[in-house]
């Protein structure tokens, strides 16, 4: 099989899908094209993927692949230069881009999304889940710029994101309190006293609803001190989030003041720690793209067959 890596292409976005030592045992068997400078914001130099078997090729080259791997999803662009029938693996989070969507349908691409490659007790295998809990308290700790032990962190909801974000909190010493669905009802209650407030809410995002009711609202902001921030973890689409004032925010402008009141929800938080995260996705995805390679996606593992969407059969993303 023909397998691509394609480079990201997100402003300051510095990661690579696999690193040459998870690819070298699939370049025995299988052709491996990396886009030119994929690796150069993690260190990694296209000479030690040419060590390790693999070609460097150009953008239209990779993607004309059979199997096309990346971590964010790809530009409208870049489907476009996609075989019908090839298989791309990316993060896409498809409910939340119908633009994408309807893209890979055009192209007739079949999608695996990595969110959805799940084992047998429904857990992401292709994860940073508590590592974006842990970033993103790291870096709301430094928009305050205060001692952390000081500080007051309440923290809406307490999945796993959320026990990244309380791990994170209690390790600086920071007093915590968790927040869960009875608290919502009222957060008018909640949100005084808080110099971080935390949204760490998994509320399934509804294409049919052009505005969510908030938990947290535009008027109470006026309950927070100047300087305050409100972290959002899951980056929900605008009028989406659980706290109404908040927009996703991306690299190069990762927060913004509204009241003054910090703002920030960087859609894709594990992008604040390129080499560690990067290396833990090529760990955790090299075994699935070498199955996928060697058997055939029909007789890939369980996980990945159960994560596949065919938009190349009009199959599309409730």
């Amino acid at each position: 099989m023909k397998i691509g890596i394609a480079a990201e292409n997100r402003p300051l976005e510095k990661r690579v899908i696999l690193h040459p030592e998870e690819l070298k045992p699939m370049t025995h068997r299988h052709q491996v094209l990396v886009e030119e400078g994929a690796g150069l914001g993690v260190g990694i130099l296209d000479a030690e993927y040419l060590a390790a078997g693999c070609l460097i090729a150009p953008k239209d080259k990779v993607y004309a692949a059979a199997l096309v791997i990346r971590i964010k999803e790809p530009a409208a662009e870049e489907v476009r230069l996609m075989r019908p029938g090839a298989i791309l693996m990316s993060m896409m989070h498809l409910r939340c881009a119908p633009a994408l969507e309807r893209s890979l349908i055009r192209q007739k691409v079949i999608a695996i999304p990595l969110e959805n490659i799940r084992d047998l007790l429904d857990r992401r295998i292709v994860e940073a889940v508590q590592e974006t809990g842990r970033i993103g308290m790291e870096y709301a700790f430094q928009l305050w710029g205060k001692d952390p032990a000081k500080a007051t962190v309440k923290i809406m909801g307490y999945g796993n994101v959320a026990q990244g974000a309380i791990r994170a909190a209690v390790e600086k010493l920071a007093r915590v309190e968790i927040l869960n669905r009875r608290h919502f009802v009222r957060m008018d209650r909640h949100v005084p006293g808080a110099d971080i407030l935390v949204d760490a809410v998994n509320r399934p995002y509804r294409r049919d609803v052009d505005k969510e009711t908030p938990f947290v609202t535009a008027g109470m902001l006026k309950l927070l001190k100047p300087g305050s921030v409100l972290l959002d973890l899951v980056a929900n689409p605008e009028h989406h989030a659980p706290i109404e004032t908040m927009r996703p925010t991306g690299m190069t402008e990762p927060y913004y003041i509204l009241e003054g009141i910090y703002h920030t929800s960087l859609w894709g938080w594990p992008a604040m720690d390129p080499e560690n995260i990067s290396k833990r996705y090529s760990l955790q995805l090299a075994p699935l793209v070498k199955a996928i390679a060697d058997r055939g996606l029909n007789k890939a593992p369980l996980s990945v067959r159960n994560a596949v969407i065919r938009l190349d059969a009009g199959e599309r993303v409730a």
